[in-house]
């Protein structure tokens, strides 16, 4: 059987695991990729960084939650590390793509955006 210091680890496991995993989660589901952002900065660098800003905003208020639920500060080492990475990660994006000069990769010419059928056609 288990000690008692062994189940109060892997609670403590549980509970960083469970803040970090909630802020990668809230981010996949908010965001595009730190890569589509640098890519597409120069003409969304203002949105990508007001999503950011809402999703850390978001994230923040699940892990006090969590925090609640758990009655302890655990998920807030999880999620505030797994926070802090996600912040960081986007920022350089976002700095890196208004720096580079280098031409975005979406089209807003107004026109639908090629599908498969226009592959061998200067689709793609």
């Amino acid at each position: 059987m288990a000690s008692e210091g062994a189940l109060r680890a892997g609670r403590r496991l549980l509970a960083t695991y469970a803040g970090a995993e909630l802020v990668f989660q809230l981010t996949g589901c908010n965001l595009s990729s730190p890569q589509t952002a640098e890519m597409n900065a120069a003409s969304r660098a203002p949105t990508i960084g007001k999503w950011v800003n809402l999703t850390t905003g978001e994230a923040i208020a699940w892990v006090l939650f969590l925090c609640w639920l758990d009655e302890s500060l655990w998920p807030a080492l999880g999620g505030g590390a797994a926070g802090l990475s996600m912040w960081v990660k986007y920022k350089y994006a976002i700095n890196s793509g208004l720096k580079s000069g280098a031409p975005g990769t979406e089209n807003y010419g107004g026109g639908a955006a090629p599908g498969p059928g226009m592959l061998g056609r200067g689709g793609y």
